[in-house]
């Protein structure tokens, strides 16, 4: 039996309605209408830029490659703080650091092979 005050019979006042829990729950593309793709877009982004970064740290430690394991660590450095920006909603941020971290990222691809 709820009391005026929207509490529960324990005393706590949530802002959800326990009757739309199915709702609260509700994840993927079907709860935005179908073009809520950009998560998805940004994790496979995130992914996949991660294995780049770590591969190039990898091989150029491997190969004893002591500048391209820097400029590799520096990029990785960017693409993180880029990635705080966008979550803050700093989109010349973002975009500055993206730059600043593919250039670093060819740097080390270029001391990798040459």
């Amino acid at each position: 039996m709820r009391e005026s005050l929207d509490q529960d019979e324990y005393g706590s006042a949530s802002p959800f309605d326990p009757d739309d829990l199915p709702n609260l729950n509700a994840m993927g593309p079907a709860m935005g209408g179908g073009n809520d793709f950009e998560k998805y877009a940004v994790a496979v982004i995130i992914v996949f830029g991660a294995l780049i970064i770590g591969g190039l740290m990898a091989a150029s430690m491997s190969f004893g490659h002591r500048n391209g394991f820097l400029f590799a660590l520096g990029g990785a450095t960017a693409a993180w703080i880029s990635g705080n920006a966008l979550l803050l909603d700093r989109p010349r941020i973002y975009a500055l650091f993206v730059g600043i971290a593919a250039v670093l990222l060819i740097a080390s691809t270029i001391t990798l092979v040459v």
